[in-house]
């Protein structure tokens, strides 16, 4: 019982991890913090340390895909 539950948490944190490394939920994101500037609901410096935070995760997920040799594989 005690591995199964152990599998079952690797495969939540797998799935957590995949969704936000995934470069389509960042750039959604990154549209959405653009639209929240445009709108005023947040100001340059929010937008700015938010900005860095979701280019920072593009960043992660193109180190992942590259792997540990730099060569490209699927994530």
């Amino acid at each position: 019982m005690i591995g199964f539950v152990g599998w079952v948490l690797r495969r939540v944190v797998q799935e957590a991890e995949r969704l936000y490394y995934d470069p389509a939920v960042v750039g959604a994101e990154l549209k959405e913090l653009e639209e929240q500037l445009v709108s005023g609901l947040i100001g340059e410096e929010e937008f700015d340390r938010r900005e860095d935070a979701l280019l920072d995760r593009l960043a992660e997920t193109r180190r992942r895909a590259a792997g540990p040799e730099g060569q490209e594989h699927t994530v």
